[in-house]
């Protein structure tokens, strides 16, 4: 389980950076579908069954998410099977709601939505939806108030409580930017005033996130390799001596945007079960 959310951890965090790419003359993408593949000893590519990873996102042509569709691979049909599961609203440039909907119902279940004031987010709600209508819960209903200072961003989460039938505050973010907006270190701190939970974050000379320390709880370092197409190549995870590194082939399109990941996934963690290779395809539709 703890090797599952190492990898976890390292994946989410290859998506969010890869998703950083040039912006001289960038195409406008209008959707990409993302399918997630195990390779057997053969070699060959083993499509995974029910929803998962893999999703189909569509954007706006100024380039901000629209839609986002969960896909499940029907075995019996043979093909993809595409179910609406988050929608995004926007005023300008800002995201001002987003709802998640049950791939299956169709229904939304929870909605978030944003405040801002002079472009600066303020507040974030998050509810949970049934039959229409919210309902409070705990784990489901939850908001946020921001405040800013000199390079900093402080974030106070409440959660509902159900036995007080209040909402609670439930720890506060404390975010550190550089010049370039960067952040570069961020802590969470609980109801008593002690700190959990700190990230310290390092960039290249392009922005690129290349140094990821985590402290306090789960120490650990992540560290990133970029090539000249600014993806990332390799990820390497070390904590309590264990490592697990993970690199990635990449194969790109007329548009010098990635197509094709190959994943291959080492540790010096001698007892574990070898990670099968994996392979990640994106199409790509464009405006």
């Amino acid at each position: 389980m703890k090797k599952l959310n190492i990898l976890l951890i390292i994946l989410i965090s290859t998506l969010i950076s890869c998703a950083q790419e040039k912006t001289a003359h960038k195409p406008i993408i209008k959707s990409e579908e993302i399918i997630f593949y195990k390779l057997d000893e053969g070699g060959k590519k083993k499509t995974q069954e029910g929803p998962g990873m893999d999703e189909l996102v569509e954007y706006n042509t100024d380039g901000k998410t629209s839609k986002v569709y969960v896909i499940e691979f029907d075995k019996a049909k043979n093909k993809n099977i595409y179910y609406l599961n988050e929608r995004y609203f926007y005023e300008g440039n800002n995201l001002i709601k987003k709802e998640k909907l049950g791939y299956l119902t169709g229904d939304v279940y929870e909605e978030v939505s944003y405040k801002y004031i002079q472009d600066k987010l303020v507040k974030k709600d998050t509810r949970s939806i049934e039959n229409g209508k919210e309902v409070l819960k705990k784990d489901g209903s939850f908001y946020s108030d921001y405040v800013y200072g000199d390079n900093i961003e402080i974030e106070k989460v409440y959660e509902y409580d159900d036995q007080k039938k209040a909402f609670v505050l439930a720890y506060i973010s404390h975010k550190l930017f550089d010049v370039r907006n960067n952040v570069i270190q961020e802590k969470l701190e609980d109801t008593n005033g002690e700190i959990y939970e700190q990230k310290d974050l390092t960039y290249n000379k392009e922005n690129k996130l290349i140094k990821e320390i985590q402290s306090i709880r789960n120490p650990s370092t992540i560290t990133y390799q970029y090539n000249e197409e600014g993806d990332i190549i390799e990820n390497k995870y070390e904590s309590e001596g264990n490592i697990v590194t993970i690199n990635y082939f990449i194969k790109y399109d007329f548009n010098k945007k990635w197509t094709e990941k190959k994943e291959v996934t080492t540790t010096n963690v001698k007892r574990q079960i070898p990670e099968p290779e994996s392979i990640i395809n994106r199409k790509i539709v464009y405006y």
